[in-house]
């Protein structure tokens, strides 16, 4: 089964903190593309939360992996400190259900969504992954 990472970034200029929301698939395969965008966040001047709670699918291993490689994001200098990163968990670990329907389709590319929400203002854009 192919998983998917989908990541809400939210960013605080003000209080220099920024949520990511995890709302796909951590999975081993996803797992480095997170650690990506937690690095690039923190490298912003910004405290990072990780929000696991709205994941479709949290993988044990891919949970480990993501909590040692936390710890190796550089710490960037802010007026109160450094940045540090927290990761938010859920009570219990999803595990992978979220399979397209075959009325469904296949999952929008990021083009795809821009193009019929902004552009096309089409509200199929919009519609629920599962």
């Amino acid at each position: 089964m192919e998983h998917s990472l989908r990541v809400l970034v939210r960013i605080d200029t003000k209080s220099s903190t920024a949520c990511v929301e995890v709302r796909g698939c951590l999975a081993a395969e996803t797992c480095l593309d997170l650690f990506d965008i937690l690095r690039n966040t923190a490298s912003l001047g910004a405290h990072v939360t990780v929000n696991l709670s709205k994941a479709h699918h949290l993988d044990a291993s891919a949970l480990d992996e993501l909590l040692v490689l936390a710890d190796k994001i550089p710490s960037v200098p802010l007026g109160t400190g450094h940045t540090t990163v927290s990761i938010q968990l859920p009570a219990r670990l999803p595990a992978c259900g979220h399979a397209a329907s075959p009325e469904q389709g296949p999952p929008l590319t990021n083009d795809q969504a821009f193009d019929m929400a902004f552009l096309q203002r089409d509200p199929k854009a919009f519609r629920r992954l599962s």
